[in-house]
């Protein structure tokens, strides 16, 4: 990190280059969430060929995680993220005038691969630019302005279909692209030093090799393992087990699955941001260790819960088990490659995110064809506490959070209108 990108940072700039830009970009993605399989199936496709329009975009990241980190490590994070911009710009706009749903699979995948860039190459560009002792706040804050998008797309997005049509949205996903492109173009600089650090572009490739590096570095290992379970449940127990169990187990209705989820993503949006402090004032390895024990706990609950409103506790635990879920584990991969190349590492280690992510209904789903709907709620706690054992025993604290913690006091922690410390 060059001098000149620190002087350039301010509260300000912050907020317009790193937390506005996330919140048009998971915007446009949510708008499109609620009329997917609905305009997959008007090319007169099956429900199980329809779901390959999520799938083949979730492959798109799959495949470009790895080699977008190393285009970044040599060609600069910047460039990356604006490729990644247009080109989910460009499949937008396509998605919408697709003749058949091979196309339609076509630029889905595609759409996935500009994500990827994009989401790659600014997740390293954060790497790059954060001091360790702010790692996780800020991330809280970038998850937290994502989270608003995620809130926000949906019912915006089944009103813009109401209102205007099946691809109006995919439209409006285009708009959006084209407002993080602006905002990246104008207000987003590449650091200093970053690209020649490592020499000639011999250095700018992946192997097997590369991958046993970095797994062999038991930190950066257990940060992906932590990655990885999180992403399993949210997408096998949260994206589909969860509305499937609430409706052929309790007889709930659409209406009711879709509240009970919000109160879970409400509940994340809260707490996100003082989890954010929480995992630099103490530490890394506490965060994910009760995040992870939480998740258990909400699984387990889901089973025991008959009616409404202990779905709907069960969901708040959940929520608040996710709000450092994701920006613990990813603060903790950072801290362990900072002598690593920073987009490959990032790289791989969102590629180990998207594998839990295409895994996690087709593994837990098999279980629950298998036996009842009950057991991958049973199989994920198992997992989650195990996880949470192995963290216990192998994560290694590397920041110092004692020295960190006291002159973060010393100087006034701020989280929105409440201050602790300082003078």
């Amino acid at each position: 990190m060059g001098e000149s990108s620190e002087e350039k940072r301010s509260v300000m700039m912050d907020v317009l280059s790193i937390y506005i830009p996330s919140f048009f970009n998971t915007i446009g993605m949510s708008i499109v969430s609620p009329i997917l399989p609905i305009y997959a199936r008007s090319f007169g496709v099956s429900f199980a060929v329809a779901s390959l329009a999520i799938t083949a975009n979730a492959f798109g990241r799959f495949v470009a995680d790895v080699p977008v980190g190393i285009a970044a490590d040599r060609w600069g994070r910047r460039p990356m993220m604006l490729i990644g911009c247009t080109l989910v710009m460009l499949m937008a706009i396509a998605n919408a005038n697709a003749t058949n749903f091979t196309l339609f699979l076509v630029f889905r995948f595609f759409q996935g691969v500009g994500s990827s860039m994009w989401m790659t190459s600014r997740q390293t560009l954060l790497a790059d630019i954060l001091r360790p002792e702010e790692r996780g706040r800020i991330m809280g804050y970038f998850q937290a302005f994502m989270l608003l998008g995620q809130s926000a797309g949906p019912s915006f997005g089944g009103w813009i279909a109401d209102s205007y049509g099946l691809v109006a949205p995919f439209y409006f996903y285009a708009g959006t692209g084209f407002i993080t492109l602006v905002i990246s173009y104008f207000l987003i600089h590449e650091p200093k030093g970053l690209i020649k650090k490592h020499g000639d572009g011999s250095s700018h490739t992946f192997s097997l090799n590369d991958a046993v590096r970095l797994l062999k570095n038991q930190t950066y290992a257990m940060a992906c393992l932590a990655t990885l379970t999180v992403t399993l449940q949210r997408s096998g127990i949260r994206g589909n087990l969860i509305p499937i169990y609430a409706v052929d187990e309790l007889g709930m209705s659409a209406t009711d699955v879709g509240t009970i989820l919000s109160y879970a993503t409400l509940a994340n949006l809260i707490l996100t941001v003082p989890m954010g402090y929480a995992i630099d004032l103490l530490g890394r390895k506490p965060v994910i260790i009760w995040n992870i024990i939480l998740l258990a706990i909400a699984n387990i609950s889901f089973v025991y819960s008959k009616d409404y409103l202990s779905m709907s506790l069960a969901a708040i635990v959940l929520g608040i088990a996710s709000s450092g879920a994701g920006q613990a584990p990813s603060s903790l991969a950072v801290d362990a490659t900072y002598n690593e190349r920073r987009g490959l590492a990032m790289g791989f280690y969102r590629l180990i995110s998207d594998v839990g992510s295409m895994i996690g209904p087709i593994f837990l789903s098999s279980i629950a064809d298998a036996s009842n709907l009950q057991m991958p709620f049973y199989v994920m706690t198992g997992i989650l506490l195990v996880n949470a054992l192995l963290h216990t025993l192998f994560t290694k604290e590397l920041i110092d959070v004692k020295k960190n913690r006291e002159e973060q006091m010393k100087q006034g922690i701020k989280i929105g209108p409440f201050k602790i410390g300082g003078n």
